[in-house]
């Protein structure tokens, strides 16, 4: 039985999904990849092994993302001079300026979506939002088969 916020949780995301590529729509950027893009832009010369602990997604994930966005010329990836076994990410000059960009593209995105609420409100749906990934990383942790 569907709980009725997935609902809601699956349509915000499809119209977010739509919304960015719209924005988006000359840089061939899926809305999956922003995240790693973001994560490189914060923690420039990022091991690609510590952007996988940091994100929670496994190696693979991690190397096909990776992949797309060094294709697109948004993100280098150089070994790293201390040990051989790791790579080094860093955005590149158009991955900076994409990033630029997207920062607004979010900004329109959060006033879009919050567009009728108060200053109370959307903090207090800020609130419940972080409690609720909270618990979401609490549950995707637990042993399925403990109590």
């Amino acid at each position: 039985m569907e709980h009725p916020l997935d609902k809601w949780f699956f349509i915000i995301h499809r119209h977010r999904h739509a919304f960015m590529r719209a924005r988006l729509r000359g840089h061939n950027l899926e809305p999956r990849l922003m995240p790693f893009l973001n994560h490189i832009c914060r923690s420039d010369g990022l091991r690609q092994e510590d952007l996988s602990l940091e994100m929670g997604l496994d190696k693979t994930t991690i190397a096909h993302a990776v992949k797309k966005l060094v294709g697109l010329g948004y993100v280098s990836r150089q070994r790293d001079q201390q040990d051989r076994r790791c790579y080094r990410l860093s955005l590149t000059e158009r991955g900076i300026a994409l990033h630029t960009e997207l920062g607004e593209v979010f900004r329109d995105w959060s006033k879009g979506l919050f567009e009728g609420f108060t200053e109370e409100e959307r903090q207090t749906e800020e609130d419940f939002f972080r409690r609720m990934a909270e618990n979401a990383a609490r549950l995707a942790n637990q042993d399925p088969g403990g109590a």
